[in-house]
């Protein structure tokens, strides 16, 4: 169950746990380790699974989605971590697979100013935004912990209805450590929940 205030990692992680996502999986770095760490202090539940490269963990959690007939979950640190996990998600979105990618990003301090793997778009640094834009379903940088909880019903949301596909979210790594409101309380049991009934 989700306490009533935490950070964005641990209120990641346990909304993760509580659909019932047993399986987080990729590489580790230091843009995402705060997200890893979430997962541990969960100690049972949703585990973080290392794979041996970030495009591996992207048809891990693709495989994952399509056995289990759910969203699956693959993340990736900054800069050459993330290139090679959109290799996996283009093939998610090419076969209309439910994913949610999470990416961690330099802080935002470091934006624009030559931080190490930056892909803010600013200055002469590749537009993390814009490529994800180009190979997912929709994807989001999450600026602050007040809009987490829409943020993340969204692209949810966007990755489980109409034809399905991958969703990315793209957090800088002081945003995990950001606050959170309280859960909302129509918030869905299932990321399945959040699927709209087709026309005929």
């Amino acid at each position: 169950m989700i306490p009533a205030e935490m950070t964005v990692a641990d209120a990641l992680a346990h909304a993760l746990d509580d659909w019932g996502l047993e399986a987080l999986y990729g590489v580790s770095g230091a843009n995402i380790e705060d997200l890893h760490d979430a997962v541990h202090r969960l100690n049972g539940g949703l585990r973080s699974v290392a794979a041996r490269s970030e495009n591996g963990a992207a048809f891990m959690a693709d495989a994952h989605a399509r056995i289990h007939r759910t969203l699956g979950l693959c993340c990736a640190t900054s800069g050459g971590g993330m290139m090679n996990l959109a290799v996996g998600v283009a093939e998610s979105r090419q076969s209309g697979v439910p994913l949610l990618a999470i990416v961690g990003q330099v802080p935002t301090r470091l934006e624009g100013v030559g931080g190490f793997q930056d892909s803010s778009g600013l200055g002469d640094v590749v537009d993390a935004e814009g490529l994800w834009s180009a190979i997912a379903k929709d994807v989001s940088v999450l600026r602050s912990g007040e809009v987490f909880w829409t943020v993340l019903r969204r692209l949810v949301s966007s990755a489980v209805n109409g034809r399905q596909g991958p969703s990315v979210l793209l957090v800088p790594k002081d945003i995990f450590s950001h606050r959170v409101p309280a859960r909302p309380s129509d918030w869905p049991a299932s990321p399945m929940d959040l699927r709209a009934a087709l026309a005929p």
